[in-house]
């Protein structure tokens, strides 16, 4: 069974609730993606007026489908890794490297959220709007700053948790 897996089957209620919260806004905002895309394209090559605002669209859209996958991957320690010497690996320093990377991981999100939230700010005071649409641009930043931090938050709490107990589990194995 895979790590992700045996998150899954082990998420409480509140947390179980984010990640389908979390994963359905990251789906339904795929499948508009898709749409506007499939619009766009066909507009494009069969009446040569493609969708008027489809990039802008398409950019906010990809930084929602992006950053709310990032709090579920998170705390399920779903990172895509390279584990060519894991079986090499003690698992106390396996433990060890695990936690260190999830702290370190952490400290960069909430900087980089801290730094996202400041551009928020700035684009909201500013009144910033995407250009055809007329989309304020902020709430998007807001967003990705707020999902910056949760993942950090999940990285330092149930993701080390979840590591800790792993490791419980192959010493005990």
């Amino acid at each position: 069974m895979h790590h992700g897996d045996a998150a899954r089957l082990t998420e409480k209620k509140p947390v179980a609730g984010l990640a389908s919260f979390l994963n359905m806004l990251a789906a339904v905002t795929l499948t508009l993606l898709m749409i506007i895309t499939c619009v766009d394209v066909f507009g494009r090559y069969f009446f040569n007026s493609p969708l008027t605002g489809s990039t802008e669209l398409t950019e906010m859209s990809l930084a929602i489908v992006v950053f709310a996958g990032f709090p579920v991957i998170s705390w399920r320690n779903d990172h895509v890794v390279v584990d060519i010497l894991d079986k090499f690996i003690p698992p106390a320093v396996d433990l060890v490297r695990t936690v260190l990377i999830n702290v370190v991981s952490a400290a960069a999100l909430i900087y980089l959220g801290q730094n996202i939230y400041k551009l928020a700010v700035r684009s909201m005071k500013y009144g910033e709007i995407s250009e055809y649409l007329h989309i304020p641009t902020g709430w998007v930043i807001v967003f990705i700053a707020v999902m910056c931090w949760l993942s950090a938050l999940m990285l330092m709490t149930i993701g080390n948790y979840r590591t800790y107990r792993l490791y419980r589990v192959s010493r005990e194995a």
